[in-house]
């Protein structure tokens, strides 16, 4: 225990200048542990935050990413990433992070929910949509050797599992 003396802090939310004194603070010896992972109903609650999906989509949301082999579904229902799943995030993010966040995802469906109340037309949603996807994909194409690092890095040389999946369409390599 010691004594800190006055800090200047705000005493009070929105009052500059405010100060406090702490009369102790302890300091005590540990180490940090990373949080949980995510339940399947912590990302349905994500899902509903964010206005993804209905509750007929949800639930296959939840069996894609686990046949897709980039969660497993655990004890408590919890969703583990892969080593797959956890490879792909990273490559995304570094390649174009709206690829990973949910904003455009949600943005989609807030079009949809627009053209369901007329507020918009379907045309000029499908317009604008198709125009974004279709820059993010240019880009994506562009950069596309950051997700093949990102793959090799984690992943031991296709040869060496000699179980390909299939050819990429675009760059005719090996998956």
């Amino acid at each position: 225990d010691f004594d800190v003396g006055e800090i200047a802090m705000p005493s009070q939310i929105g009052q500059a200048g405010g100060t406090y004194s702490i009369a102790n603070a302890r300091l005590r010896q540990g180490k940090t542990s990373p949080p949980g992972y995510m339940t399947e109903a912590d990302r349905i609650s994500h899902m509903e935050k964010y206005g993804i999906g209905t509750d007929a989509s949800i639930a296959t949301h939840i069996n894609n990413i686990c046949v897709r082999n980039y969660v497993n579904l655990s004890s408590g229902r919890t969703l583990v990433p892969t080593m797959l799943g956890v490879v792909l995030v990273h490559g995304y993010k570094r390649i174009d992070p709206d690829l990973v966040f949910p904003d455009v995802r949600a943005a989609i469906e807030k079009f949809c929910d627009m053209v369901a109340k007329a507020k918009a037309s379907k045309e000029d949603v499908l317009d604008h949509s198709i125009r974004n996807f279709q820059e993010k994909y240019k880009y994506y194409v562009a950069h596309l050797d950051a997700m093949a690092q990102m793959f090799a890095a984690s992943f031991s040389a296709l040869k060496a599992t000699g179980k390909p999946l299939g050819r990429c369409g675009t760059g005719l390599r090996d998956m």
